[in-house]
């Protein structure tokens, strides 16, 4: 009998269409599909916190369509556990009110760097990404490395770790903090400032978005960003079935597909994909929040 990971990575294939079988989607009447449903559903229904700005990750065209690999994952969990997707657009500042908020987001799958210092308040399953943080311009800059950024404007979202890393390891610039990066990204393109750090993979999927912006290729510092799935602190049954699911994911061809699906064919998947020993130990059920 396939374990409730496998069978989640048999659903997970399925959606992206990676693999065609007769009955290749969710069982409604499954023990998992139940099982997945009563852990992250409410009436029939999933709340995902998420962006809306980030091109590759997640990003809403002009006419409401979407995309993007955490969309991907978000569209996943819903037709799994047989629940309707309500999408919650989230800032960065907003994401761990979100969960902590009774009636706000179930989960939220938004480029999430996990930290200790979030999980003092929420928790966390995964990572399912990784990146460092690097810098992007506009092409016509005349900008080329680190050294260049001196006395010029760059912009990094509120409350992200991306700010502490930029003032950090950028010396002599002169910080701007936004709510968001695509609200970074819209300066950039209007000239209000000179370059955006953040994750460099938000920022090749603003380069790949926008063509007058390119991302400095030399400039790679501060730690590795492993994002996760943000969850209701200490909800270890939660965070377990997710880093099941995931660490399939990982260790099966669905991880790259979808990876190659939405980023630049440039870029080598093994520089983001994390190994099956960073997931995250899930919280003690007991613990206190």
């Amino acid at each position: 009998m396939a374990t409730a990971g496998r069978r989640a990575l048999i659903a997970f294939m399925c959606v992206a269409t990676l693999v065609v079988a007769s009955g290749c989607g969710p069982d409604p009447e499954s023990e998992t599909h139940e099982e997945c449903a009563s852990l992250l559903g409410v009436q029939g229904r999933v709340v995902i916190g998420m962006h809306s700005d980030q091109p590759g990750l997640n990003f809403q065209q002009t006419d409401s369509t979407r995309g993007g690999f955490d969309y991907d994952l978000a569209q996943w969990l819903g037709s799994y556990c047989g629940l309707n997707v309500v999408e919650q657009n989230l800032g960065t500042t907003q994401r761990e009110g979100e969960l902590q908020d009774e009636d706000g987001a179930d989960i939220v799958i938004g480029s999430y760097s996990i930290t200790d210092e979030r999980k003092e308040d929420i928790s966390f399953a995964g990572p399912y990404m990784k990146t460092k943080q690097g810098v992007m311009v506009r092409s016509d800059s005349g900008i080329e490395s680190a050294a260049d950024l001196a006395g010029k404007k760059v912009c990094a979202a509120r409350s992200s770790t991306s700010w502490s890393q930029m003032n950090e390891n950028l010396a002599g610039i002169v910080a701007v903090q936004e709510e968001g990066f695509g609200v970074c990204t819209q300066k950039l393109l209007d000239g209000t400032v000179d370059a955006v750090s953040t994750d460099q993979l938000l920022l090749y999927g603003y380069a790949e978005e926008f063509g007058s912006l390119r991302v400095l290729p030399d400039e790679q510092f501060g730690n590795a960003e492993l994002y996760g799935i943000g969850i209701d602190h200490g909800d270890a049954e939660l965070c377990a079935f997710l880093n099941d699911a995931i660490l399939e994911a990982l260790i099966s061809g669905w991880w790259v597909q979808t990876f190659e699906n939405n980023f630049p064919d440039y870029l080598d998947p093994a520089d983001f994909k994390p190994d099956d020993g960073d997931l995250t130990e899930c919280p003690d059920q007991d613990a206190e929040p």
